[in-house]
């Protein structure tokens, strides 16, 4: 049993000068999504304070993931033409905080609506150039390159439910808005300045950017490529089930359970928290057992809690049951990423990418309005019951999709091929 250990140790990386990018690239993932993670905190306080409705509500979220669906799929095409990455990772960073300090100033819906669409182009740049570096940087361990990319978007949306939460004890939501951004925006500088010092000790060459036509022949392959189409489809699901719990959560504790501020910025912390456990773990087991397995396991036990979340009255093992939902829901993301660019070609990896992220965003730009209708129609619960389902009919879907194949097998058949 020691010896196991020992083995898995050796090969868990660990941050070192070699791998500093890495840690910064999943430093700024974090705040990408430290601000959104505020945010739905303080999307109930803000709900009453202006007197709006489920409906409206979900409008909001539905604007920026709206606007995310339009991005996406040209800025991964950019990543793989230009090869920009660095400024792309870093323009998304500051485009993501800017928006939110124009909402803690307005009581305009409409401009709150506006604001919301910008943020959803500034956020949604980040992944495709980042993603893609990370894949270049760690070729054989994608799977865990891309778990800790999602481990700082963990860490950020961990950490900023929990400040707004205890700020919100204290302050209004306007005043917490604006305290959260501004530390946030202090954080990216040093982030930025971090990205820019690896990116020039960065000694290998960058990979070459295929020519406009030899681009557009591989789109053609990409669109013709069923596994992906499926995996994307997918992905834009579990975005949904996310983005659906993120919205009407916190809603459902506040207006429902009447949870006090910081305990509804902890019980969101909770769900986040075992998110950052499960996606690691996700990332190392999609390389070492194949991503569909553990996309399947995690997809299916999701339909599962969340079905049992809204059918029964958990009393005591209510934290426990957000604890597994988190776990699940975030376990899901590496390994489809990890199956997602293993059956691409090496060359169209961002654009791979770019069309995930655009199922991510497009599937739920629907889900807060569907969402809202339910909540103000037939009670919040309703919403948590549709998620189940959708969530279950994905997991069938990816039953029919052939596993990536795994790197030991992969050798040992080259190695077959050379003695032979």
């Amino acid at each position: 049993m020691t010896a196991v250990r020992e083995g898995m140790w050796r090969r868990f990386p660990r941050p070192d000068p070699s791998n500093a990018g890495m840690w910064v690239i999943g430093a700024g993932h974090g705040m990408t999504h430290a601000y959104s993670a505020a945010f739905y905190v303080l999307l109930p306080f803000l709900a009453k304070d202006l007197g709006l409705t489920y409906s409206q509500v979900g409008l909001v979220i539905t604007i920026r993931q709206f606007m995310s669906t339009v991005v996406n799929l040209p800025a991964g095409m950019i990543v793989d033409t230009l090869g920009s990455r660095s400024l792309f990772m870093s323009l998304a960073l500051a485009w993501a905080a800017v928006p939110y300090l124009l909402i803690g100033f307005t009581s305009s819906y409409a401009v709150i609506l506006v604001a919301m669409g910008i943020v959803g182009i500034g956020n949604f740049l980040w992944h495709p150039a980042a993603i893609t570096a990370l894949s270049e940087m760690y070729p054989t361990r994608r799977g865990y390159g891309l778990a800790l990319h999602e481990l700082g978007a963990n860490l950020g949306d961990t950490l900023t439910p929990l400040a707004a939460g205890f700020l919100l004890a204290a302050l209004n939501w306007r005043r917490t808005l604006l305290i959260v951004v501004a530390a946030g925006l202090l954080l990216t500088l040093v982030i930025v300045r971090m990205m820019s010092h690896v990116h020039r000790r960065q000694s290998a060459p960058p990979s070459r950017a295929p020519a406009l036509g030899e681009y557009a022949k591989g789109l053609r392959v990409l669109v013709r490529n069923g596994r992906l189409l499926v995996l994307a489809m997918v992905s834009g699901v579990r975005a949904m089930t996310q983005l659906g719990l993120s919205t009407f959560l916190p809603l459902y504790l506040s207006y429902e359970l009447h949870v006090p501020a910081a305990l509804l910025g902890l019980y969101l912390a909770v769900v986040q928290a075992s998110g950052m456990v499960a996606t690691p773990i996700a990332g190392t087991l999609s390389d070492r057992l194949g991503p569909k397995r553990v996309a399947t396991a995690g997809m299916f036990t999701t339909s599962v809690v969340v079905l049992g979340f809204a059918a029964l009255n958990l009393g005591a093992a209510f934290v426990a049951g957000l604890a597994l939902l988190g776990f699940f829901v975030y376990s899901m993301r590496p390994a489809i990423f990890r199956w997602a660019i293993g059956v691409v070609p090496r060359e169209y990896e961002g654009t791979a990418v770019g069309m995930l992220f655009t199922t991510q965003a497009l599937l739920p730009t629907a889900m807060p309005l569907v969402g809202g209708y339910l909540g103000d129609r037939y009670g919040l619960l309703s919403v948590f019951y549709v998620i189940a389902g959708t969530v279950l009919v994905a997991n069938i879907a990816l039953l029919f999709v052939p596993d990536v194949e795994r790197p030991a097998g992969a050798a040992q058949r080259r190695m077959s091929r050379q003695e032979t």
